[in-house]
């Protein structure tokens, strides 16, 4: 089962070193928008949770 995993993460980052420079950095930005905006609606205010 570890192999198996092992595996697919190196062909995932074949995968990914593949992709244009431009495309890693486009899809970076949306996964962080994205896990930001998780993170306000988990948290119910600002996304940053900094009004306590």
């Amino acid at each position: 089962m570890g192999d198996l995993i092992w595996e697919a993460g190196c062909w995932l980052g074949e995968r990914w070193n593949a992709l244009p420079e431009r495309v890693r950095s486009v899809v970076g930005a949306v996964v962080m928008l994205a896990l930001l905006a998780l993170a306000g609606a988990i948290e119910g205010t600002a996304p940053s949770g900094m009004y306590y």
